[in-house]
């Protein structure tokens, strides 16, 4: 079973009117004559960006089509389309593939308006790319299981003997890899390998990070390392009170408490860049923040736009150091646990 962050309809977007700087004009007549629709690539999960998109068609009258896919393979098609690529916006759940397209030099330059919206921190070095919307990593606990205080400190103790057998982690999802670069990057190539190899002998693995969630609540495990969405999805649909499994954030700005950020850029060769680069320009403003948090279980990343659900702020939250643009493609991480036999 796969649950998603809550979404909004798209009926109701359409309807939701909100206070927002963004100048609102109708589509160009350029676009118009060439049968007006806006393309986005997505790998988020549907409802967030269908949510994004019907708000903007409401607020413009510029028609967008919406074509669902993985992270790698959207972005390969990209490169493989080139020129001819129908994509005017790229749609990431994690920024690594946005940082893949960037290195290749497929992204073009995000205005200055768009790239202001949002703290340097989750964007890309070079304004190529913007962050959008944000999660943090976590360690879920079963709260008949284990006691909150004797959780342990870092991310980094589960490596001990001690929690042998007693958490899961999933080493295949495209967080966890970039969790694995947080600890390279804090505490070096060597610490991060050691780590994989005690999550290899300690933890057991599991597909999907929604699966971890149930399994802590099911008191399969005592601990999950996960992001704090996809508890928050399972609480929206079963009801916070109901679930024995629980949040604890690590903070004191340990690896484990890594942001990992949703974001957008503009294909270089995008048929359509004035009305994505509009897109853009929604998708950080007020307006925009708003529909995204109302749809997903994230927190926005525009400054005074709070989240609805209860997820712990990013100022309250002493998160990891280490930025979006420091994980990059996160090729590293594969490596590691290449090299320590988990992937």
């Amino acid at each position: 079973m796969r649950l998603h962050p809550p979404r909004v309809a798209v009926a109701a977007c359409r309807a939701a009117v909100f206070a927002s700087a963004l100048a609102v004009s109708a589509p160009t007549a350029g676009f118009a004559a060439d049968g007006g629709t806006l393309t986005i690539y997505n790998s988020q999960d549907e409802g967030p960006v269908e949510a994004l998109a019907a708000a903007f068609e409401a607020k413009t009258g510029v028609r967008t089509s919406i074509r669902n896919g993985g992270a790698p393979a959207l972005a390969r098609q990209i490169v493989d389309e080139g020129d001819h690529t129908p994509a005017d916006i790229f749609y990431a759940e994690y920024s690594t593939a946005l940082v893949t397209l960037a290195d290749k030099s497929m992204l073009a330059p995000l205005g200055p308006e768009v790239t202001a919206a949002i703290p340097s921190q989750y964007s890309g070095a070079h304004g190529d790319w913007v962050g959008v919307t944000a999660r943090s990593f976590v360690i879920l606990y079963n709260r008949k299981l284990i006691a909150e205080d004797k959780l342990p400190a870092s991310i980094l103790d589960l490596a001990k003997p001690e929690w042998k057998g007693k958490f899961a982690f999933n080493p295949r999802a495209a967080a966890f890899l970039e969790l694995v670069v947080a600890v390279e990057k804090q505490k070096g190539a060597d610490a991060a390998k050691a780590w994989l190899s005690g999550l290899n002998d300690n933890g057991k693995a599991y597909p999907k990070n929604t699966a971890m969630v149930l399994a802590v609540d099911r008191g399969e495990v005592e601990l999950a390392i996960n992001a704090d969405n996809y508890w928050q999805a399972v609480a929206k649909e079963r009801g916070a009170d109901t679930l024995d499994a629980r949040v604890h954030y690590i903070g004191a700005k340990d690896p484990g408490a890594l942001l990992t950020v949703s974001g957008l850029g503009i294909p270089k060769f995008a048929p359509h860049k004035a009305e994505a680069e509009r897109f853009a320009a929604f998708a950080v403003s007020d307006e925009g923040q708003k529909v995204l948090a109302e749809a997903a279980g994230d927190v926005p990343l525009r400054l005074g736009v709070a989240s609805p659900v209860a997820l712990k702020g990013f100022d309250k939250a002493q998160a990891s150091p280490v930025t979006a643009a420091e994980i990059g493609d996160a090729a590293s991480a594969l490596k590691l646990e290449q090299a320590v036999g988990i992937n």
